[in-house]
């Protein structure tokens, strides 16, 4: 059972593109605590919902008792055509991916993924993988650290902050949220808020531990092969680097050409495989601000498969 209220983001408008139904193959690619995957089932659709958050996974295993057309998956989007052929599933009619960290997920002090409470300094989606955040901030250089928070978090005060993490880290380990808050606080000017650089801090810190750009520009690669024709892509940014990479790959995959300007004639033998279905990203109303704000940055894109005559339906 969900331990709080969760609330998904932009739940009409990702219906609407989406358009799940009886006999419909949906993948929740960032299933989180079901939001979005239990109304496509409520439609008749059958989901497939992959996470790596374990509290998450746990909960739609539960939910799969309930609902015979749920299947779960502890995995990266990033394995997207693995857990297809697992279910024998030859294409999907839709694939959403609502990426960020869920409100659940930054209320759950244990997660560590806020800097308002004091936990282990861990920062991972799967604990079970990959390299913690403590072991990024005792490892690189304050260059480094730099790059990162100023890249993901086009935080002014980077390199302030990386120089303050390095010389902390010279005495002490930094393991835990609550010692790195203070360093970060420690490295600003007296009397300028904290609160926007400790987010944007934090957020970096997160996407660079969890390669969040990277996955994503893997599994945009991949989700036109494993549409199937008239088949929908939706994806919901909360990070202008997100939505930037969500806009590109929609530009690049609705033209026939990605050769650079300057060539003549065309080398690439690339062809267009989606209809983009947005101009420009859809954002939340007042209302839904107003009663979920951590909805206000997003940003949602759609795309649809084309037919294509070379490939098998």
């Amino acid at each position: 059972m969900m331990k709080g209220p969760h609330v998904p983001v932009l739940l009409e408008e990702t219906l609407s593109y989406l358009r799940p139904g009886p006999r419909k193959r949906i993948v929740d690619g960032t299933y989180g605590f079901g939001g979005h995957a239990a109304v496509c089932l409520d439609e008749g659709a059958e989901v497939l919902g992959l996470d790596l958050d374990d509290e998450a996974v746990a909960e739609c295993q539960q939910a799969m008792a309930r609902r015979p057309r749920l299947h779960c998956r502890k995995l990266s989007f990033r394995q997207l055509d693995a857990a297809l052929g697992e279910l024998n599933w030859p294409a999907a009619d839709g694939v959403l991916l609502d990426l960020g960290v869920s409100s659940r997920q930054l209320d759950a002090v244990a997660k560590g993924f806020t800097y308002r409470s004091d936990a282990p300094l861990d920062l991972r989606f799967d604990r079970c993988r990959g390299e913690p955040a403590r072991a990024l901030l005792a490892r690189l250089s304050a260059a480094e650290l730099a790059d990162i928070l100023w890249e993901y978090g086009q935080e002014r005060a980077a390199r302030r902050v990386a120089q303050a993490i390095v010389r902390v880290r010279e005495r002490q380990e930094i393991s835990t949220t609550g010692h790195l808050r203070a360093i970060i606080e420690d490295a600003l000017p007296p009397g300028l808020p904290s609160q926007a650089t400790l987010s944007r801090c934090f957020q970096a810190l997160r996407i660079a531990v969890n390669d969040e750009l990277g996955a994503l520009a893997e599994v945009l690669d991949r989700i036109p092969a494993i549409l199937s024709p008239g088949g929908r892509a939706v994806v919901i940014a909360y990070h202008s680097l997100e939505d930037r990479l969500v806009k590109r790959w929609l530009e690049r995959e609705s033209r026939d050409c990605i050769c650079p300007p300057e060539v003549p004639v065309c080398r690439c033998g690339h062809r267009r495989t989606l209809r983009p279905l947005t101009r420009k990203p859809v954002r939340p109303g007042a209302p839904e601000t107003r009663a979920n704000p951590r909805a206000r940055s997003a940003r949602l894109r759609a795309a649809e498969r084309l037919a294509d005559e070379r490939r098998p339906t």
